[in-house]
């Protein structure tokens, strides 16, 4: 008899211990972690800064047997305005054409691992060529790109991010020499989807790694190319940054 009280004490004991437990993980609250991607709002009045570079290669329908990963330098900068609301603008240049967006996210935590975000961009391009006594040619646009992300914390110290984008195009222009082309209606170009991992590099410092897949008619860093395909091509992106 005594030996099958201590049986049945043992597992109201279990019993007890593991839901608790698994109710302990379930609330364990998660530290704050510099993002760039990650859909979390900076505290109201904060800056979140990030400088780094991106590679694009170029699809095989444009540069036929030569694959090239053309680097662009990337610096994005982000403000909290409230506790879900935050304004972001990210600059990439390769100096001969340069791309400025703003836009605005609105963020919340789903769980105390999963979160949400929603925001709008908008983006102007500018792109210059001269090639002495060959050709002059210059070019600018705007686009806007609705977004939405989904991040999940897999440990304290790691992240992922996965966002889609759509890709809208608002305003096109081009010239070479007095010849000039121009489109100004809102057509969608594109959608683009990026896997983001965010992580601790050394001492303080984080960093941001992945890749954005982006399934478009037309990509503002090889507009010099003036691709004459009338159909959305794949350009595979590698994103590196240092989060400040």
């Amino acid at each position: 008899m005594r030996n099958i009280v201590t049986k049945i004490c043992r597992w109201v004991g279990l019993l007890v211990v593991v839901p608790s437990f698994a109710q302990t993980q379930a609330t364990e609250t998660w530290p704050i972690q510099p993002g760039i991607y990650f859909p979390e709002a900076p505290l109201p009045g904060k800056w979140r800064k990030a400088v780094g570079v991106v590679f694009t290669t170029t699809p095989p329908e444009l540069t036929e047997e030569i694959r090239v990963s053309v680097p662009a330098i990337d610096f994005n900068v982000q403000r909290g305005l409230t506790k879900h609301l935050f304004l972001t603008s990210r600059f990439q240049t390769q100096f001969v054409q340069s791309n400025l967006g703003l836009g605005v996210r609105w963020a919340t935590p789903l769980t105390n691992r999963l979160f949400l975000s929603a925001g709008y961009d908008v983006t102007g391009w500018l792109g210059a060529l001269q090639i002495k006594d060959v050709f002059a040619s210059q070019a600018y646009g705007v686009e806007t790109f609705p977004n939405v992300s989904v991040g999940y914390k897999l440990t304290k110290d790691l992240r992922l991010t996965v966002k889609s984008e759509a890709i809208i195009d608002l305003y096109y222009r081009s010239q070479v020499g007095s010849l000039a082309v121009v489109y100004n209606r809102r057509t969608i170009n594109g959608v683009a989807f990026t896997f983001i991992l965010e992580q601790p590099f050394y001492h303080q410092r984080h960093v941001s790694v992945g890749i954005r897949a982006a399934y478009s008619n037309f990509n503002w860093q090889l507009w010099s190319l003036f691709d004459t395909f009338d159909r959305n091509l794949f350009y595979p992106q590698l994103i590196f940054d240092f989060i400040l």
